[in-house]
């Protein structure tokens, strides 16, 4: 037996790869929200992001080579960048159908008050309406009858013989109402 190797058990070596993986997936989250958070921040302040990167004497030089994990890492990036770019303008414009369909709603209740309103006065202005026209027609009538009681002295105060003096004249024959002119 070798005891120059620490004697690890399987059950510890588990815990550890357990524990790890936890550790990556909240790195994952982490590296998820900060990237949200970056997009948004730009996305609010362009003005923000830093100016083109060209080589200055100062800054240090990358290695041409990149590992294949880091060009791994930079086109998750990539595909990451690109989803949360699709879901915020997908969100975006849920956003503006949103407000959209409330400004709807608002104008359309709106319209809806105002409607119920001209339909709880219709009645008063129907009566309103109807008793105008019903006073015109009663000074109408009013002034047919005024005018039918003037002619109708007239008639009584006229030379017109009366009903009585109508009788006493002699009654004619057709024959001889059709031979006088």
């Amino acid at each position: 037996m070798d005891y120059s190797q620490p004697h690890i058990s399987s059950r510890d070596v588990q815990s550890e790869v357990l524990q790890l993986n936890q550790q990556l997936q909240m790195r994952d989250q982490l590296v998820d929200q900060l990237s949200t958070e970056l997009y948004r921040l730009i996305k609010a302040n362009p003005a923000a992001l830093p100016p083109a990167q060209g080589l200055t004497p100062a800054a240090p030089t990358l290695s041409l080579q990149t590992s294949p994990a880091r060009q791994n890492s930079t086109g998750d990036l990539t595909a990451l960048e690109s989803q949360i770019e699709f879901y915020q303008t997908q969100i975006d414009k849920r956003d503006a159908q949103i407000a959209h369909l409330q400004s709807s709603c608002q104008s359309l209740s709106e319209r809806n008050q105002m409607l119920e309103h001209v339909i709880q006065e219709l009645p008063e202005v129907y009566r309103q309406k109807f008793s105008n026209r019903l006073n015109h027609v009663k000074t109408k009538v009013k002034s047919l009858q005024l005018e039918n009681r003037r002619l109708y002295s007239a008639l009584q105060d006229s030379n017109y013989p009366s009903t009585t003096d109508r009788m006493s004249l002699p009654a004619r024959s057709k024959a001889t109402r059709e031979r006088t002119p």
